[in-house]
């Protein structure tokens, strides 16, 4: 609470005539300082700061830059307040004395917390708006979306703008799933080896936000043709805090501890995640092989799967601050899961005529075992000049996997074939970078940054088969032309440039390339298979701005992206449990190159009011596609190839609407036209796709809140084919109950639908298939969720919920 609000409103209310560091009363003194945010420790943009005399009288008023950093001057030494205030943080005021014989004064760092300001036994909240535009890119507020308790990461993608998720939790952005996901600005060895089951085991309740980067600047790695996308997790705060979360439903069951706090230059953050679920799904498959055009063959199968997939993960987190200047921070996050993908499987090939050719059943146990870690050590350093940073980051991902199956065919009630397939991995990365941001002018309106990174994965997997024709005691033999250890290494070697303008009459423009080498190499046990291979890319990426008025901003930009294949890729170990759908890796996979140039818009009214348009074209060359091939026997084998180009332009719009301060609307559409090339497979497949989700929150009196979502994906284009419509919704209720600061959330998935369909269709020369996929995921769920420590102790006291108010947005 604070006793003179006027004061504070003085110096919000400060018209915005001057640039960054801009200072009203020039002097002899200087006071210099950062601004950040005291629960995720991030520098804050543009805070209204000023000093005000023992009259209450103004002295100097400044905004912090981009980097958070604040510089004024005073004409004379005395007693003084500093007042520091932004939108959605609560107001901070504190005695600054100068002393006469000191002309600098250095300031430790400013922290704001709380969006949470009482004033005269008024509670006012103001919560930030779920989508929201800032410099570069799309943020989804994800803490402030009530569906997504008791949730995981996956159900919070696919609330964000410009991104899709499938049931399996799947992510592309426009079409292409070929993007780069960091945690936190950092390489997650988890996610990099399955985007989906890692996002399956992050837990909803520690993302703070989502960061949709379209179009990344030569400081972002090259990786990811199609995007980059930042999760932001939750930090210690001020205060010790925490949070307990238990989630129960008829598909799955988990519970996410969370503590944090922060003592004098400490703060520590903790959670963990301990995940079961069900993956139940069925497919109805069949496929017609082709003689000159004609059929020759039908198969058809019938799978199905039901599995309890139980896993954990968690992370800590903690960061000391020596000085105002400096920042060391240690994270270690690890994870474990234990994963079986057993199926039962029917299948029955005839001829064209119906005559029936073959038939058998079969059983297929597999289970993957997995662990891994990132341990990452980072310092950063403010120098002497304003905006003049150093950061410095080292990380160690080890991981290991060990996958295996084995498949039984019977016939006739007689076991007619046997398979075993073992596959151990393991994986070491170490990633070094070091950024620098070099202001050019005393004013900051021409900065350069650049920076230093390498990247040393190694791979190391070894694969053995045996099979056996007929039930024991027929032994099980090695089958040494499927087995073999294959070693891989892929080094990266990359540096950047980037020059960042703010120029007259509200224009900013950025230029800047990047300049990676990557060198991979690999070996096999048989003499004479080692491979190597150098390549070395360009990255420029420029990006122009102006800002027409307060409430309007269009954007032009250009950037080149790639993406490396991984181990999983280049993975030569078939996996044969389907004896007739083979799934093997390319040890020959070439990186993918994309170009993209976008035109944005972006619309804020007074009334929160907020719209982004979007309209892109991009080109992709050495496209890494799944290619399918049959041969006479009708065995289809998948694999990924370098078989194609394409070229793809769309629109993207996003928005958000506040009709009245208790109800709520943002939505998100994507339209897109791909166009597929492969002059290799004289192959041309072109089509429209588009996806469609609103989501629309209702707040009741009594502290109740009211959600729906839904999404909506049309057809989607293939090399090979297409995949048919499919939709998506929920509606949730939340609860809170003040006196035991808990929440109670229960939310219905799919509750009219019991499963997600969707059919797969493949056409080529040689065959012609379709596959009726069902995914069960209807459920009902029940979140309970109590916050304690002193960052949450509250009075009985008025409230009034400003829900409409957007928090502005930097820049």
């Amino acid at each position: 609470m604070f006793r003179k609000p006027s004061g504070y409103l003085l110096w919000i209310v400060i018209p915005f005539t001057t640039g960054a560091f801009a200072q009203t009363n020039p002097g002899a003194y200087t006071v210099r300082g950062v601004v950040a945010d005291s629960a995720s420790r991030q520098v804050i943009p543009y805070v209204t700061i000023g000093i005000t005399d023992e009259q209450q009288t103004p002295a100097a008023s400044a905004y912090s830059g981009e980097n958070g950093a604040f510089k004024m001057s005073l004409a004379k030494a005395g007693r003084y307040q500093l007042v520091l205030s932004s939108v959605g943080y609560r107001p901070v005021s504190r005695p600054l004395l100068i002393d006469k014989d000191k002309p600098t004064h250095q300031l430790d760092t400013v922290f704001l917390s709380g969006s949470t300001v009482q004033l005269s036994g008024i509670q006012v909240i103001s919560q930030r708006q779920l989508i929201e535009q800032k410099p570069g890119m799309l943020v989804y507020n994800a803490e402030s979306d009530i569906s997504n308790r008791g949730g995981t990461a996956a159900d919070v993608l696919r609330k964000a703008p410009a991104l899709n998720v499938d049931p399996q939790g799947n992510v592309t952005m426009r079409g292409s799933g070929t993007l780069k996901i960091l945690i936190d600005g950092k390489y997650s060895g988890q996610i990099a080896r399955s985007p989906a089951d890692a996002l399956n085991m992050m837990p909803a309740n520690i993302i703070r936000s989502v960061e949709i980067i379209t179009s990344p600047s030569a400081r972002y790695d090259a990786e990811g043709a199609a995007g980059v996308i930042n999760i932001i997790t939750k930090k210690g705060n001020k205060s010790f805090s925490g949070n307990l979360e238990a989630m129960a439903s008829n598909r799955e069951q988990a519970f996410n501890p969370r503590i944090s706090m922060s003592r004098n230059k400490w703060n520590m953050s903790l959670h963990g995640h301990l995940h079961r679920i069900q993956d139940k799904s069925s497919a109805e498959m069949e496929r017609t092989v082709l003689n000159n055009g004609q059929p020759a063959m039908v198969i058809q199968q019938e799978t199905r799967r039901n599995n309890i997939m139980p896993h954990s993960s968690g992370e800590l987190a903690l960061g000391f601050l020596p000085d105002s200047l400096s920042e060391i921070s240690l994270s270690v996050n690890g994870w474990l899961g234990n994963w079986p993908d057993n199926s039962r499987q029917h299948t029955l090939i005839t001829q064209p005529d119906g005559t029936i050719t073959d038939q058998y059943q079969q059983q297929i146990k597999s289970k993957e075992k997995f662990t891994g870690a990132d341990i990452a050590l980072g310092y950063t350093r403010r120098l002497k000049r304003d905006g003049q940073e150093i950061t410095l980051l080292a990380q160690f991902s080890p991981s290991k996997e060990n996958t295996s199956y084995n498949s039984e065919q019977n016939s006739d009630d007689k076991i007619r074939y046997r398979e075993d397939n073992v596959n151990h991995t393991t994986n070491r990365e170490w990633t070094f970078q070091a950024d620098y941001t070099h202001p050019l002018t005393t004013d900051g309106r021409y900065t350069l940054q650049s920076g230093l990174k390498s990247i040393f994965r190694h791979a190391d997997k070894q694969y053995q088969v045996w099979a056996a024709d007929g039930p024991p005691p027929a032994a099980m033999v090695p089958q040494q032309d499927r087995s073999d250890h294959f070693i891989y290494s892929q080094d990266v070697l990359a540096g950047y440039l980037l020059l960042k303008m703010k120029l007259p009459r509200g224009w900013n423009a950025e230029a800047g390339s990047r300049l990676e080498n990557t060198h991979i190499k690999g070996k096999f046990n048989a003499p004479g298979s080692a491979f190597s291979n150098d390549f070395l890319n360009f990255i420029p990426t420029a990006n122009i701005s102006k800002k027409l008025n307060e409430a309007q901003t269009i954007t032009l930009s250009y950037t080149q992206r790639l993406t490396r294949p991984y181990i999983w890729d280049l993975n030569p170990n078939a996996n044969a449990s389907d004896p007739r759908n083979i799934t093997v890796g390319n040890p020959q996979l070439r990186p993918e190159t994309m170009h993209q140039g976008e035109l944005s818009y972006g619309w804020t009214s007074p009334a929160g009011t907020f719209i982004n348009a979007a309209a892109f074209l991009k080109k992709t060359d050495n496209t890494i596609i799944d290619m399918t091939t049959t041969n006479a026997a009708g065995i289809a084998t998948t694999r990924k190839e370098n078989l194609a180009g394409n070229t793809q332009y769309g629109l993207n719009l996003s928005g958000s609407v506040s009709p009245a301060p208790n109800w709520s609307f943002n939505s998100n559409v994507n339209i897109n036209h791909l166009n597929f090339e492969s002059d290799a497979l004289m192959v041309v497949n072109t089509g429209w796709a588009a996806d469609f989700n609103l989501n629309a929150l209702y707040k009741l009196p009594g502290a109740v809140s009211l959600q729906a979502f839904g999404e909506y994906d049309t057809r989607i284009v293939t090399l090979q084919g297409h995949k048919t419509p499919r939709f998506y919704y929920s509606f949730s209720a939340k609860k809170e109950i003040k006196a035991t600061r808990m929440t109670v959330t229960m939310a219905a998935i799919n509750p009219f639908n019991q499963t997600i369909r969707q059919k797969e269709y493949i056409q080529a020369a040689s065959f012609r298939s379709g596959v009726l996929n069902r995914y069960y995921n209807q459920a009902l769920k029940i979140t309970l969720n109590w916050e304690f420590g002193s960052m949450f102790e509250q009075r009985e006291k008025k409230k009034i919920s400003n829900d409409d108010v957007r928090e502005q947005g930097k820049g």
